[in-house]
């Protein structure tokens, strides 16, 4: 008897298809692909709300105009003079990013008059809408119209992909999934046909073009080199074990070909330093040859003499040549072989120290891949799509269906990108791509199911259409929600700071800008590591920072030294960096300050311990009516019965002290006009705190004053918020001028008795006539040594006395000793004593060339080489006598407790010690500005080893080297202003 389920598994084993609507089928292939153009396009309105700022939304993007402002006038930016002054940086990395958003520039510019800023502001909402199509086209090639139709409408709207996809956020990540998306839709035309025609070499070009442009665009992008590499491993094997020999012959055929020439490319192109990850490259296409060599032993391996009789033989085989391999890989790479199979983890306490690489938790996912506010229906949805694709696979599988590679393909990217993202909070962007492919293939299998279904054309369009209506709310909802997301992200930041409206708060915009308009544009500024490319924006200050976002990683342990220590353990050599300025940013009402990030300052610096940093917050705020003073006692109210009293509390309105009695907390309170500010124990005196709160209090004699002496308040920006709304002038931002040495205290003989007469805090006059006189220099950071002392008196701008008053000077900084002079001090308007010792001058403004070729500058040569050097310095004035050097310096930890930094008393202490200089050569002059100068050198090579050796000697298994640089270095005889008053 014949039944429909029999009429339709005959029908189905004769090809053919269950009968369908004309005008459904019509609106399947022609209508959706239609709509999602109305999806990009209203993910790029979502993407597009916030190009209305003045500056970006991300730090990251401060850096990334400069180079693609570089890259419109050289495709391939060379060298950046802003990151690791005075030496610059060789420009590497993604350049690949910047040359494509130059060639977006250059379109749009052509086509519509797009401005350079105006371009770079829209290419991450076009690379939002592109990505929205590629999610289309993939899905269509998955699976069908219906699941890459809803793929797009998920990613329209998906938080997780708006975040690296919106104005003001030119990140790689975005460009890369949108090139690899790309890249995988003309993969896999390629492979779904048999043989060659017009699809077939379209799919084979698209293809090649864009994996070295996905490779060049993002220093991640090993991820879909890997991705790739996977799925050939498993198909391959796969099909191997399973018997099947002609269809690993034809997937040998097709896809191996393909693969080792996009790898080829992308070697190819790094050489011009397109793509930036030539490294793993080489290794990636190690591991493609011993594939192909595997695959070769399975196709031929019977005429060798092995057993391919059944498929225990055959996974036998498979096994033993993977062992062998992998111990053939391990033995050619060491341990590096797992740098390349893994990605940034927290393997150093700096990383620890960095939020986004933190571990991932389900309240941190959730938001990212909901339709609204914290669902998670996305992730749940994708959860779904993920389940049905492994059903999907095992069943083509069995079915021997070849295309089983394509869900091999969607289930290795979502595998690799859960990875990810279960080691790091940042990953959940690339994630977002392989969710929104299995979400739209989950509701997909149900459209498909219907069309399936045994009923007439009409019903079965009945029942698509309430599909229809059953998921049209996810994109309305969603999209809806996220636009209202952006638009209340950009009131917020335009309340914020209305005069620059973006993520740099108002204090900021207005401190970077008074540096712009008085500071030598060859001066450098330091601060902890999250705001330097705001000082490096040409937006903003454009001027050098000590270390940024992506640069100097070494130099943090130690400005976290300075930051969290407290007198000598403080002192580290500022000058060797040719710092001028230090910024803090310690505001309890803007959450971008050091206010929250100190712990991870205080514990890179060696203030506390690993516990600590996990268990001890290091600032907290309290109200004015929180406070209660009573007999000398200062207590915090908390809640309704909760009080507190701190071990110490300073009154910086009066000045008064008020010390603990009992049961107190481990935390000093400095009551200020607008509220209280409790610090950790540890941290409350370090040198950060005092600059940050302006403390005139020392925890040892003259201390205070040695610090101002050596950092003078020059400017200082208040929250513009707080002001505008509540009339409170809050610090926000203060800015301090540096110089390694100053006079702190002056004495003088009277009687045979020394009297100070002068201190920074507490000011003073030279007294007149012959006098003489100590003067206390407070060196931070480094020794004064064979330097000379001259005493100058003004009367307005005409000099009437100048005298070396001494010479040969030495002050160990770490116990300073004060220097006698006899002087005649003349009636004057102003008097100065400077000091004149060789220091550093210049910065190097333009790319290191050894022997032609361009060179890492700080790296000029590796010990052992040789060279020419060729490089572009500049000076802010002329100098004579002047040394080219290249400087050694080594940048270490001591564990002192041990190593593993995972231990609860696990600290550290970070150093930076010089270790020599290697003369390069002497010029007898040198002019204002840039000057091109070369010169020979030869670096030994034993120039670390012997240093380090000594250290392992000193300090054994807990010393760890963090990095080491041979850097270009200018030396001369340089005035130091130690003091100027009347």
């Amino acid at each position: 008897m014949k039944t429909d389920v029999k009429e339709k598994r005959k029908a189905k084993k004769l090809g053919k298809k269950p009968e369908l609507s004309k005008f459904y089928v019509y609106f399947r292939e022609y209508a959706l692909p239609l709509i999602v153009l109305l999806f990009a396009y209203v993910g790029f309105k979502i993407r597009d709300a916030t190009s209305s700022y003045k500056t970006f939304l991300d730090p990251d993007t401060f850096f990334h105009y400069e180079m693609y402002r570089q890259a419109i006038q050289e495709w391939i930016p060379k060298y950046y003079a802003y990151a690791y002054p005075p030496a610059g940086i060789k420009a590497g990395g993604y350049l690949g990013l910047y040359t494509m958003q130059a060639i977006f520039y250059k379109v749009t510019h052509a086509l519509f008059g797009t401005s350079v800023m105006g371009a770079f502001k829209l290419w991450p909402p076009f690379v939002g809408a592109m990505i929205i199509i590629g999610v289309f086209l993939v899905g269509k090639k998955l699976h069908s119209n219906w699941a890459g139709f809803w793929g797009a409408a998920l990613i329209m709207f998906s938080t997780a992909n708006i975040t690296k996809t919106m104005s003001g956020n030119n990140r790689g990540e975005g460009p890369f999934m949108m090139f690899f998306l790309f890249a995988v839709f003309f993969l896999l035309v390629y492979l779904d046909e048999k043989s060659w025609n017009w699809k077939k070499i379209v799919g084979a070009i698209g293809f090649l073009v864009l994996s070295p442009i996905y490779m060049g665009v993002w220093n991640g992008s090993q991820l879909g080199v890997m991705v790739l590499l996977t799925v050939a491993a498993i198909v391959s094997v796969g099909l191997f074990i399973a018997g099947r020999i002609e269809q690993l012959r034809r997937f040998f055929r097709d896809y191996y070909p393909l693969l080792g020439l996009s790898i080829i490319l992308g070697l190819a192109f790094s050489a011009i330093r397109f793509v930036g990850i030539e490294c793993f490259l080489i290794f990636a296409f190690e591991a493609f040859i011993a594939l192909t060599i595997l695959v070769f032993i399975m196709l031929y391996g019977q005429k060798l003499g092995l057993n391919y009789s059944d498929k225990l033989h055959r996974f036998g085989t498979v096994a033993v040549i993977a062992v062998v391999g992998f111990l053939a890989f391990y033995g050619y790479f060491g341990r590096d072989l797992l740098k390349f199979l893994g990605q940034a983890t927290q393997s150093t306490p700096l990383y620890q120290t960095v939020a986004e690489l933190a571990k991932t938790h389900w309240n941190q996912i959730a938001p990212f891949f909901s339709v609204k506010s914290k669902d998670g229906l996305v992730f749940f949805i994708a959860l779904a799509g993920f389940i049905i694709e492994l059903f999907r696979l095992g069943k083509k599988f069995k079915e021997r269906d070849y295309t089983w590679y394509k869900e091999t393909w969607v289930v290795v990217y979502y595998l690799a990108t859960m990875y990810l993202l279960w080691n790091a909070i940042r990953f959940s962007f690339q994630a977002s791509g392989p969710i929104a492919i299995l979400g739209g293939l989950a509701i997909g299998e149900a459209f498909v199911l219907v069309e399936g279904m045994k009923e007439k054309p009409s019903t079965k369009a009945l029942y698509a259409i309430f599909l229809i209506l059953l998921f049209l709310p996810l994109p309305y909802v969603g999209a809806s929600y996220a636009y209202t997301q952006q638009e209340n992200t950009m009131k917020y930041y335009k309340i914020l700071n209305p005069k620059m409206p973006g993520s740099v708060p108002q204090s900021w915009t207005d401190a970077l800008l008074w540096l712009r308009n008085h500071s030598s544009p060859y001066a450098t500024v330091l601060s902890w590591w999250d705001y330097g490319y705001w000082e490096e924006s040409s937006l903003l200050s454009h001027r050098r920072a000590v270390t940024d976002g992506g640069h100097a990683y070494d130099r943090r342990y130690i400005v976290a030294r300075f930051f969290s220590g407290t007198n000598e353990k403080a002192e580290v050599d500022l000058e060797a960096w040719e710092d001028n300025y230090v910024i803090t940013f310690l505001d309890p009402f803007d959450q971008q300050s050091d206010f929250g990030k100190f712990g991870a300052i205080a514990y890179l610096g060696g203030a506390i311990n690993y516990g600590e940093y996990h268990k001890m917050a290091m600032f907290g705020f309290v109200q004015k009516s929180q406070i209660l003073i009573h007999n000398n006692t200062v207590i915090i109210k908390f809640g309704e019965n909760q009080y507190v009293e701190p071990y110490l509390t300073i009154d910086l309105t009066n000045g008064k002290v008020y010390h603990g009695t009992k049961g107190v907390i481990p935390y000093v309170l400095y009551i200020t006009g607008y509220g209280g500010i409790l610090a950790y124990k540890k941290i409350a005196f370090s040198d950060y705190v005092r600059l940050a709160l302006h403390l005139p209090f020392s925890l040892k004699e003259w201390d205070a004053q040695k610090l101002f002496a050596n950092f003078k308040l020059v400017y200082t920006a208040y929250n513009g918020y707080i002001e505008r709304n509540f009339g409170v002038k809050i610090p926000s931002v203060m800015v301090y001028k540096f110089t390694p040495f100053a006079i702190y205290r002056m004495d003088l003989l009277q009687n045979g008795t020394w009297k100070p007469f002068y201190s920074t805090m507490g000011g003073g006059k030279l007294p007149l006539g012959n006098q003489t006189l100590r003067l206390w220099i407070s060196a931070f950071g480094r020794d004064v040594k064979n330097a000379t002392i001259i005493f100058e008196a003004y009367n307005g701008t005409k000099l009437v006395e100048r005298k070396v008053v001494a010479e040969n000077v030495y002050v160990n900084h770490l116990n300073e000793t004060p220097v006698e002079v006899h002087l005649y001090v003349p009636k004057a308007t102003k008097y100065r004593f400077l000091l004149i010792q060789k220091g550093p001058v210049g910065v190097t403004n333009g790319a290191v060339y050894v022997n032609g070729k361009l060179a890492d500058s700080t790296h000029v040569l590796m010990p052992g080489q040789s060279g020419t050097i060729k490089l572009t310095e500049a000076f802010e004035k002329a100098y004579t006598n002047v040394e080219f050097t290249l400087r050694g310096v080594l940048y270490y930890y001591v564990a002192p407790n041990g190593t593993d930094i995972y231990k609860d008393n696990f600290y550290l202490e970070p150093h930076m010690d010089i270790v020599g200089y290697v003369p390069v050569e002497k010029l007898s002059s040198v002019k204002p500005g840039d000057n091109v100068i070369t010169g020979r050198a030869s670096v030994p090579a034993d120039f670390f080893t012997r240093y380090i050796e000594e250290l392992k000697k000193k300090y054994g298994n807990k010393v760890v080297i963090v990095s080491e640089r041979i850097e270009p270095i200018f030396l001369t005889e340089k005035t130091y202003v130690l003091w100027e008053g009347s």
